[in-house]
């Protein structure tokens, strides 16, 4: 039979390399937040510093203290009323930061940026109203990500709405925020996007590959499944191009179910109803994102040389596209060899 790791429970949390069994038990956000304040207390307000804080919330598993969940009761929802109470616990979190840096005599002299990494998880008590689908879909609910920066160097509020991808925080910190000479023998992705950020001008970026994924369906799922079914999306300038299945669902086309697989397709609302998307046996999508960012208009049939245009490159990228290996579990790596501990179990030598 095969090897199943989903009802072991193990602990998976580590002061650098040395597992942490003293906060066993702890919310992490409460924790995280308090290494931060102490940290910053502890640290000399005459040097530089970075600090790159990775909180788990609002990620799931739903999970929060019943005195944050308690501040949410005007929400009906039972996973929407949890997923308040974890972005409550984040808030108090970021603000005892904000304080701590303020009582250190820091804050007039810090930059902080703010960031998410995909759109939310509906299902798990996320919202992406009014924009379409949702996270692991190539719609923009699943891939455009809110962010802000404030502190040092940041003047007058606006709303940024200019292209930045993920791998441009490197360079737009390094080099535009921190002054750095960036070089690395291999070329970066990222682009410097501070010049543009923190004047409110045109972003340097014209092109982002959201997605190229070869989703396979194996026969036992989908008997009629043709194997392999080219999923990709790019963003260039204000178009949008989608080609094959834009999202996780087991479904070839749109007008199959869309919804039960934790990928709807369509606009979901803050109450849970889904509008349907309409049917596109095609597979194709076109969108005008200066004029559409709803993506309720396809404009594939209407504009055949911005298609082709924007398919092109992403026949470019797919040449030198690695597909993902997705290994089974290796029983080796059971956490009970370990003392009950997440642990790497193959040694470099040992990877090929």
């Amino acid at each position: 039979s095969p090897v199943r790791w989903s009802r072991l429970r193990a602990l998976d949390f580590r002061r650098n390399k040395a597992p942490e069994w003293k906060l066993n038990g702890t919310y992490s956000t409460n924790a995280y937040s308090q290494e931060a304040v102490e940290l910053i207390k502890n640290h000399n307000a005459s040097e530089p510093f970075f600090m790159y804080l990775a909180y788990q919330a609002v990620h799931g598993p739903l999970e929060a203290p019943q005195h944050y969940i308690d501040m949410c009761q005007e929400i009906a929802e039972p996973n929407r009323r949890i997923f308040c109470g974890m972005s409550k616990a984040l808030d108090e979190g970021i603000g005892n930061i904000t304080l701590a840096l303020k009582d250190a005599g820091m804050w007039d002299n810090t930059l902080i940026a703010f960031t998410t990494d995909n759109g939310g998880q509906i299902q798990s008590g996320g919202n992406n109203w009014p924009l379409r689908g949702n996270k692991n879909t190539v719609w923009e609910g699943g891939v455009r990500g809110v962010a802000f920066v404030t502190g040092a160097g940041v003047s007058e509020p606006f709303t940024y709405t200019g292209l930045m991808h993920a791998s441009d925080w490197l360079m737009t910190l390094a080099e535009g925020v921190a002054g750095l000479n960036v070089t690395v023998e291999q070329p970066l992705d990222g682009m410097n996007v501070w010049p543009a950020i923190v004047s409110n001008k045109t972003s340097p970026r014209h092109e982002v590959l959201l997605g190229l994924t070869p989703p396979h369906y194996p026969k036992h799922v989908r008997p009629d499944a043709p194997g392999f079914v080219g999923t990709a999306a790019i963003r260039i300038d204000k178009w949008k191009l989608i080609i094959g299945q834009p999202n996780c669902s087991l479904a070839l086309h749109p007008s199959e179910n869309m919804t039960d697989d934790r990928c709807p397709s369509g606009w979901v609302h803050p109450t849970g109803i889904e509008i349907p998307p309409p049917d596109n046996p095609s597979l194709v999508w076109l969108f005008n994102m200066d004029e559409d960012p709803l993506e309720k208009q396809d404009l594939h049939a209407k504009y055949p040389d911005i298609v082709e245009k924007l398919r092109q490159r992403i026949e470019f990228f797919n040449s030198t596209h690695v597909s993902q290996a997705i290994p089974g579990v290796d029983p080796a790596s059971n956490p009970n060899n370990f003392g009950g501990v997440w642990t790497p179990w193959i040694s470099g030598e040992d990877i090929h």
